[in-house]
């Protein structure tokens, strides 16, 4: 029985991750159930009031097994194609500094192997599709011609093709029209209210992009289409992310949204939190999930996902074919060239002369990492979360801190576990987790409700809180 007892105002959330079952207790509750959880027996049953509570919500039965881990095999069926380093915009926090090198675009030859490898593959192992998706270090619409031909090509196979895109959102309206035609799914960059939207995300001569962007949203909104859109929250995150959020419920009709906080202060790089910037995120951001759960919709945070059980933190490295510009292929989509501080790991292989070229040493010593860093990790709550975290982000987080001491470990532990007490207190006092994302709309009950835990008064499962 995996059991964790997190500290809270005086208290303890009493939480074990493979149930996904968590609710409040206060000391003697803690020490009873970490007791039960190792084993060990005393003289004294629990009072009954205690054993009832634990045996009606399912804490006495045994953990169910873990996720198993990725599968040794790598037998992608999802091509990501970084089209171009190529891009429109200049993000003041972009990884890549997208726009500012010579542009180099993927060869139609090289797109059309991966192509081809990606649907042996999903045909081989019985899948009913593939997947294409365009992503990089660029706007992959500024590679428009290919982008066409990839995805006509894509479509002409004996097997159906999922076709999806990460865009910043900066068509013309035959664009618009093309891709609501031809894409499946879409994740939209785009920052919220005109000035955080025109301050991060300007165009390459200084001008906002806001204007552009919305056009997009509305040509989504009055199509149907369902899309979700990735923000990027810079300081100061308390009072300008949650009125961003808000702005993107009221305006838009996305239904499902992901924040990333960025903390460097240049173009090109990856930097950590200080102390005081994590603990600004975590205020801002649940103030912007409370927003986002009262308009019915979904705001994450992928450091925090207690309702995911998985021994990866991103399936990309071992399901996924990436290949860059120049052909390489590899682990991480933001390594767009081999000038990423993190390539030298990162390149698994290359593409060329119509053949996929996997680098088999390169992929197991790559796995060897990750799992060398997850191992770090197994003491904290959030192992089966955030597992080991993003090794791009956690890389710029870590040095100088002992493993799991950093700044962003402490901010993913406390935003997840304010997401428990969240849930917690919108649950009746326990909650009892289903696997997959949470539902914004099952999840949502009446904000305007005491917060129990918040407020420090007794959460409903207090009968076994008095011991």
């Amino acid at each position: 029985m995996e059991l964790f007892a997190i500290p809270v105002e005086g208290k303890f959330i009493l939480y074990r991750p493979l149930r996904r079952l968590a609710f409040v207790g206060n000391r003697a509750m803690a020490d009873l159930t970490l007791a039960l959880a190792h084993g060990e027996t005393s003289s004294n049953s629990p009072p009954g009031e205690a054993a009832a509570f634990l045996e009606a919500i399912g804490f006495l039965e045994p953990d169910p097994p873990p996720p198993p881990p990725p599968l040794s095999a790598y037998r992608p069926a999802t091509a990501v194609l970084l089209l171009t380093g190529r891009c429109n915009l200049r993000c003041t926090y972009c990884y890549a500094a997208g726009g500012e090198r010579t542009g180099q675009d993927l060869s139609p030859a090289l797109a059309r192997t991966v192509i081809d490898q990606v649907c042996r593959n999903a045909m081989d192992l019985g899948y009913p599709y593939f997947e294409l998706t365009f992503h990089g270090g660029g706007e992959p619409v500024q590679a428009w011609d290919l982008l066409q031909q990839a995805v006509a090509y894509a479509r002409s196979k004996e097997l159906p093709c999922h076709v999806s895109m990460v865009s910043n959102g900066v068509w013309s309206a035959p664009q618009r029209e093309w891709l609501l035609r031809h894409l499946d799914s879409l994740s939209l960059s785009f920052d919220g209210q005109p000035l955080t939207q025109n301050r991060q995300r300007p165009f390459a001569n200084g001008r906002g992009s806001f204007q552009a962007v919305m056009r997009t949203i509305e040509a989504l909104d009055r199509a149907g289409f369902s899309y979700g859109i990735r923000l990027t929250a810079t300081a100061p995150w308390q009072g300008r992310l949650p009125e961003d959020v808000r702005f993107i419920c009221q305006e838009t009709g996305c239904q499902a949204m992901q924040v990333e906080p960025a903390f460097n202060t240049r173009r090109g790089v990856h930097q950590g939190p200080t102390w005081k910037e994590s603990q600004a995120f975590v205020e801002a951001f649940m103030e912007a999930f409370e927003i986002a759960c009262s308009a019915g919709r979904q705001l994450i945070y992928s450091g925090a996902r207690p309702w995911l059980l998985t021994r990866s933190f991103c399936t990309a490295p071992y399901s996924a074919l990436i290949v860059n510009p120049i052909g390489q292929l590899v682990a991480c989509y933001e390594v767009a060239d081999g000038d990423h501080p993190l390539a030298k790991m990162s390149i698994l292989g290359h593409v060329a002369d119509g053949q996929v070229m996997v680098d088999d040493r390169a992929r197991a010593a790559f796995r060897a990492y990750l799992e060398e860093q997850r191992a770090t990790c197994r003491d904290c709550f959030c192992y089966w979360h955030c597992a080991g975290d993003c090794y791009t982000r956690r890389s710029a987080a870590q040095p100088g801190y002992p493993p799991g001491a950093s700044p962003r470990c402490a901010m993913n532990r406390e935003i997840t576990a304010r997401i428990l007490l969240w849930y917690i207190a919108h649950s009746d006092g326990v909650w009892q987790g289903q696997s997959g994302q949470p539902q914004a709309m099952q999840l949502q009950r009446t904000l305007s409700r005491q917060n129990k835990i918040e407020h420090g008064s007794r959460p409903a499962c207090a009968v076994a809180c008095d011991l």
